[in-house]
């Protein structure tokens, strides 16, 4: 269907009898912001439980890397808060106290008690160019550009530190003994003409992105609470100070002017095929199909239920189709669903073997002894261990449960899939048990005959007849035996007497 270039400095032209432009609204694009302005987000921190009354000590940022630090205060007063432990922690890490020691100033606790937490940022997307914020006042939108989306979660780099100084330890009384140091062997390389190519290669690598983050340094920030007099002065720099001036001279057609406002992802095929299933966006899993929607979410999820897979996939797929997709790529376990093993290790039998056979445990009981597990499977303890931790979590003195509780919702609303799924189930029993039994109980072997034998046996029958006759012997009845040993014995005291 071909449709009419329109102008968009022609407002006549927009205006259509079955879609009719209800309102304009004028909006202003504010720079003043435009490189300070981030989002914070809290994953694992409820929306109604922020850290908008929370008291933080310190605050930095790394603006080239778009890396920042938030030091919380913690309540060491409260009555949830376990004194003795934060006072152990903060031990461990930092050591005894003495006032005599010059590095008291690096001390991560100074009041001698875990009463802070960190928290560091990480990218949610490299690129922010497509997104602003907004604010609606007096019938305008001004917009801002951001310059990040960063995440914020609580970071324990600290506790390592604890375990540095007991390695350290040890190895220190170790080596009290030699205080010479050790000869050390040097090698000497010389370094090749680079190209740009590899020298671009090489900026874009990991180890360069991660040595440059070491090298910028950490720029001290003063933290203003949302309702301070500071705030509000800076929320007004989000409006555009000369709305007066136009600067509208865009010549484009309303369908061109969407795909400027939101260009769509593009992503060849060689990059899609080496998307690591952790670092797949929603947006990009929402433009499959809905077969590969399914199983893209179910490898990278491993078990979920079936309201958290609907709630994922878009509202415009039905649940019907949703459903049937479902049961091609993952298995009903305790009401929820489980990617299937094939998806899991695609080349290596035995351990989908093992894994299907764990599940098929997992069917049968709420709580799996993996000791027992192993004395069946024939596995490595690691890999065993590996599959455990992918499907659920340990219980002291249970045994392992699957990583969320089960569901008895489902089976009662999909009664017919669940009467499936336990029918599959059946079947795969017979056929696990049929196939560990053969790894437990393997066939004999046919010992091959020796030289030794074979020699054997030929001198056995070159001494068959010298045999011959203890062999009769030897093959007569009870009774003949006892007859024949009496006559042997009266013959013999006939002689005895007819010699006297």
């Amino acid at each position: 269907m071909y449709e009419k270039p329109v102008e968009m400095t022609d407002s006549k032209l927009i205006k259509n009898e079955e879609d009719p432009v209800v309102k304009e609204i004028p909006v202003y694009l504010s720079q003043t912001l435009a490189d300070k302005l981030f989002i914070f987000q809290y994953p694992i921190r409820p929306t109604s439980q922020g850290y908008d009354n929370a008291t933080f000590i310190k605050t930095a940022i790394k603006p080239e890397n778009q890396e920042i630090e938030i030091e919380v205060a913690l309540d060491s007063n409260s009555a949830n808060y376990d004194q003795s432990m934060g006072e152990q922690i903060a031990l461990n890490i930092d050591g005894p106290f003495d006032k005599y020691d010059d590095k008291n100033d690096e001390r991560m606790f100074e009041s001698h008690i875990m009463d802070k937490i960190v928290l560091q940022s990480s990218k949610t997307m490299s690129d922010c160019s497509n997104y602003s914020i907004g604010i609606f006042q007096d019938g305008e939108l001004h917009i801002t550009p951001l310059n990040g989306i960063v995440q914020l979660r609580p970071q324990f780099d600290y506790l390592d530190k604890d375990k540095k100084q007991g390695k350290n330890g040890a190895g220190k009384k170790q080596g009290d003994d030699s205080d010479e140091e050790e000869a050390k062997q040097v090698n000497v390389t010389f370094a090749r003409q680079k190209t740009e190519l590899s020298k671009k290669i090489r900026e874009q690598s990991f180890q360069t992105h991660a040595k440059k983050k070491l090298e910028e340094q950490w720029i001290p920030t003063d933290y203003r609470d949302s309702l301070s007099s500071q705030a509000e002065l800076t929320r007004l720099d989000m409006f555009c100070p000369s709305t007066e001036a136009s600067i509208n001279n865009l010549k484009l057609t309303p369908k061109e002017y969407l795909q400027f406002l939101a260009p769509p992802v593009k992503v060849d095929e060689h990059s899609r095929s080496n998307i690591p299933l952790h670092g797949t966006s929603l947006n990009y899993i929402r433009t499959l199909p809905l077969l590969d929607q399914v199983r893209t979410i179910m490898k990278d999820a491993k078990v979920m239920s079936f309201l958290q897979l609907r709630s994922i996939i878009s509202q415009e797929h039905e649940t019907g189709a949703i459903l049937k997709y479902l049961q091609q790529v993952a298995v009903l376990v305790q009401g929820n669903w489980v990617v299937n093993s094939d998806l899991v290790y695609p080349k290596d039998e035995l351990m989908y073997r093992a894994r299907d056979y764990i599940l098929l445990a997992f069917t049968e009981n709420e709580y799996v002894n993996r000791k027992a597990i192993s004395a069946v499977v024939k596995l490595p303890a690691e890999e065993i261990k590996e599959i455990f931790n992918n499907l659920g979590r340990s219980k002291q003195k249970k045994g392992w449960q699957l990583i969320i509780p089960p569901d008895t919702d489902f089976p009662t609303r999909h009664p017919e899939i669940a009467q499936r799924q336990e029918m599959l189930w059946e079947a795969k029993r017979k056929q696990l048990k049929e196939v560990m039994g053969a790894q437990n109980h393997p066939p004999p072997r046919q010992r091959r005959k020796s030289n030794r034998e074979s020699v054997g046996a030929e001198n056995e029958e070159r001494n068959v007849g010298r045999g011959r006759k203890t062999l009769r012997d030897s093959s007569t009845s009870d009774d003949g035996t006892s007859e024949t040993v009496k006559v042997k014995k009266s013959n013999r005291s006939r002689k005895v007497s007819e010699a006297t």
